[in-house]
């Protein structure tokens, strides 16, 4: 059975269709993706933009950049992040997994999902599964980005 998961922002302006699994899926805790979502962390699942299409309000979107070549866009209307673009990984859409509708698993391996940048996560959350944990990066995550962004 192929993949298909849709999503979009809370107002509906904001709709996108999925094709392909995400090649990776994390918990972010780090302070830039805690403010930008008004949260104690945000889950992203990347994708690669071959199977990832904007079905409308792409064009009312805003972005905004939280660090060199990192542009976050959002829904102008209700203010939902939606996803995320690294300039150095065109062929790849970072989405808030959060967005997907019914919250679907993204097609990524579970057993690759784990929290990064628990160096800064919010002091009052404890964190009581049993999923990897790193202080920064997942030592693999740049090979996992550079793989979807080769279509690998």
């Amino acid at each position: 059975m192929a993949l298909k998961l849709t999503g979009g922002c809370f107002c509906g302006q904001v709709r996108y269709t999925i094709t392909a699994p995400a090649g990776y899926t994390h918990h972010c805790h780090c302070s830039n993706c805690r403010r930008i979502h008004g949260a104690a962390f945000v889950t992203y699942s990347m994708f690669p933009r071959s199977g990832f299409r904007w079905e409308s309000g792409a064009d009312s979107m805003g972005a905004f950049s939280t660090s060199p070549g990192v542009s976050r866009r959002f829904c102008r209307n209700c203010g939902t992040h939606v996803a995320g673009e690294v300039a150095a990984f065109p062929n790849v859409i970072s989405i808030s997994t959060a967005t997907i509708d019914g919250c679907q698993w993204p097609g990524s391996p579970r057993e690759e999902l784990r929290h990064g940048w628990v160096s800064s996560k919010a002091p009052w959350l404890d964190l009581n599964d049993n999923l990897p944990r790193h202080e920064k990066w997942y030592p693999g995550l740049a090979a996992a980005i550079r793989a979807i962004n080769e279509g690998k």
